[in-house]
């Protein structure tokens, strides 16, 4: 049974991921001349590294089958407010303190709508962008620039041996973390247990609106953290740096094995789709083709993924179904 379990781990979605993101290296090693220039290499680092975060986010709400649409034009808003508290003379510190306090606080009004009102996450979410992405040219006249050289602390002088941003080591102890509280906590089995089974979840004594709340409010927080990644990179902070970059982080789950219907994901599995997506449009640049099929290919990856793990969860049932029998 154990060497049976032991092989199982080597068929598993993060392990065929894994291995198609080392073909693809090498594929680029031979055919990108320039992709593995290192200031290519930490530009990519530093776009995994705020899309793993968010995703992170988003991994724990699809698995309760739910949903986030809103989640890029938040960050949007994030920024605007990292920028304006940084505009002030705040410290990096002060500045991930307040985006993770803002975004906890307007991600817990999607999980009120979706548990209180009973609206399905799906349009809860997209009137929530609509909302956010038509405050914000209201709210703000154009771009906020002329930001102090410190608000570009994190971007410029953060760097790992001087030359890996500071951003992914955060990304990486935020991973660490969500692995752990996945695989160890109380809640994380909760989670799972709603997105299997809503109403078996709630006759088993599971507060199902808290553990939505709950997780719209842990997806709000770290994009408060990604937020501060991405307005931190220029003196210059738009109201829509990050409007659709909500598609990055739920391809990331969906490419990293996440079941869409929920009940089923890995954070480890999220990690290699982050780092794929971060990969595709400075891979299809240095390949000499078109920027515009940077979205169709995101598009055929995530398509080719979703199918391959259907049939193995069916030929799994079936399977089971067999021995069972």
């Amino acid at each position: 049974m154990s060497g049976n379990k032991k092989y199982s781990g080597f068929r598993s979605t993060e392990f065929y991921l894994l291995l198609f993101l080392i073909v693809v290296l090498f594929f680029l090693r031979i055919f990108a001349l320039g992709f593995f220039d290192i200031n290519n290499i930490m530009s990519i680092l530093n776009r995994f590294s705020y899309i793993l975060i968010s995703a992170i986010g988003m991994n724990m709400i699809i698995i309760t089958s739910n949903i986030d649409i809103s989640a890029g034009a938040l960050i949007s808003v994030l920024c605007i407010i990292v920028a304006l508290v940084g505009k002030a003379g705040a410290n990096t510190m002060v500045l991930f303190l307040v985006a993770i306090v803002c975004g906890i606080l307007i991600s817990s009004l999607n999980g009120l709508i979706i548990t209180k009102l009973k609206i399905p996450a799906m349009v809860a979410t997209l009137a929530a962008t609509q909302i956010l992405q038509g405050i914000l040219p209201l709210s703000v006249n154009g771009s906020i620039y002329d930001l102090p050289v410190g608000f570009t602390w994190l971007a410029v002088k953060a760097k790992i041996f001087g030359v890996i941003p500071g951003s992914v080591l955060i990304a990486l102890i935020v991973a660490a973390i969500a692995i752990l509280f996945m695989k160890y906590s109380r809640y994380s089995k909760k989670l799972y247990a709603l997105g299997n089974n809503m109403t078996g979840a709630r006759l088993a004594g599971v507060n199902v609106n808290r553990v939505v709340m709950i997780s719209y409010m842990i997806a709000g927080g770290l994009y408060g953290v990604s937020a501060v990644i991405i307005a931190t990179a220029s003196q210059r902070v738009t109201p829509t740096m990050a409007n659709g970059m909500e598609m990055l982080f739920i391809a990331s789950v969906v490419l990293g094995g996440t079941s869409t219907t929920g009940g089923r994901g890995k954070i480890q599995g999220t990690v290699v789709g982050a780092i794929i997506l971060a990969m595709i449009s400075s891979a299809i640049n240095y390949l000499g083709i078109s920027s515009d099929w940077s979205d169709a290919v995101m598009g055929f990856i995530i398509l080719a993924s979703v199918v391959t793990t259907t049939y193995k969860r069916k030929k799994k049932r079936i399977i089971e179904g067999v021995v069972y029998r």
